[in-house]
């Protein structure tokens, strides 16, 4: 009977090794999970806080530069808490506003892994991130009429050009209208031009941006008859702009209608709006060949995109081309606007909501 116990005592003892072998790994992996995702949760923590702090000073900036400067404070405080990460590839912090009255800010660094990495499968690095959402009163521009219009009275086509009020709030966008409020009448190419009371401009309301629609009847420039026509020869190209109320860079969300056939006009690959922001009035009003920033006229070229700040006191050139593919001059309708004043406010009422 002794041996059989003590084979059973070996066998059990060996079965006892084996089955340490077999969750040795498990263990290992749960322990350094424990671990690995310990250190991430203090990561996001301090992430976090860092995160809600440059929000709040970006949506809550007067200006370009105090919005980078809360940027480059937010990085020197993840550095100053939790090492430059230069061997992961330090920090990325980007941040976007959603609206005009909604900011994002997201920060991510990528985390060694000290002990998940040992188990077959698991990664070496963990990608921790977080991001904060603040809200603000959304600001309220001033509207200007034009300082200069001209419309080409040789063209073939008659054109009219609008003022209107665009939301940023997604919610009016779906609107039947489009999130498009108040379109104003502005100038033509009769001839003479019709003479329009800019005097009535209508204001733009918070989460508005001025922008401007270019309507277009093919071949109906001679023809008063035909200049309403709501048909397959009329067509509308809207702006849609959006400002950042921090760099007052401007997009153009352009797009297209042929009220006839009530579809869409592709504007990818043919574009039709020429902008530039110039430091006078005189310099949006004159070709570069004489001291000016407006192209000297020529066909078959691509147009300028104004990507710089359109900050008070500086003024914004609109070049349009009437007809989508056309001779691609950019000079058929023109403006000069001076770039909208933002009306202060105060207390902005900042918060986080997310």
């Amino acid at each position: 009977m002794v041996r059989p116990i003590q084979r059973l005592a070996a066998d059990e003892g060996g079965a006892i090794v084996v089955i340490f072998c077999l969750m040795l790994p498990l263990m290992v992996g749960v322990t350094g999970m424990a671990v690995d995702f310990g250190s991430a949760l203090r990561v996001r923590t301090i992430e976090r806080r860092v995160a809600d702090a440059a929000a709040l000073l970006i949506a809550n900036a007067e200006t370009p530069d105090a919005a980078t400067q809360a940027i480059a404070l937010a990085k020197a405080d993840l550095a100053a808490q939790l090492g430059t990460r230069s061997d992961t590839g330090g920090y990325t912090v980007q941040g976007q506003w959603l609206d005009s009255a909604n900011y994002r800010l997201t920060i991510s660094v990528r985390v060694k892994t000290s002990l998940i990495n040992l188990v077959p499968g698991m990664p070496k690095e963990l990608v921790v991130s977080t991001a904060t959402t603040v809200n603000r009163i959304a600001p309220q521009y001033e509207t200007v009429p034009p300082t200069m219009s001209q419309l080409s009275p040789e063209a073939a086509d008659y054109n009219r050009v609008y003022f209107y009020c665009y939301s940023t709030d997604p919610a009016r966008q779906k609107s039947a209208d489009g999130g498009r409020r108040e379109i104003t009448l502005i100038a033509d190419n009769a001839d003479p031009p019709t003479v329009y009371d800019l005097k009535k401009m209508p204001k733009c309301q918070a989460s508005e941006v001025p922008s401007y629609m270019l309507r277009n009847v093919r071949d109906a420039r001679t023809q008063p008859r035909r200049w309403d026509e709501v048909g397959n020869n009329t067509y509308e190209y809207y702006t849609d702009v959006t400002i950042d109320p921090i760099t007052r860079v401007q997009t153009f969300n352009l797009k297209g209608y042929n009220l006839g056939k009530k579809s869409t006009v592709d504007l990818t690959n043919t574009p039709i709006l020429e902008t530039i922001i110039c430091d006078t009035e005189i310099k949006c009003r004159t070709a570069k060949s004489k001291g000016g920033d407006i192209p000297d006229r020529k066909t078959n070229r691509n147009p300028l995109t104004a990507t710089t700040s359109c900050l008070e006191g500086k003024y914004m050139y609109y070049g349009w081309e009437d007809r989508p593919g056309g001779d691609r001059d950019y000079d058929d309708i023109r403006l000069v606007i001076s770039c909208p004043k933002q009306i202060k406010v105060v207390d902005k009422q900042v918060r986080i909501v997310e």
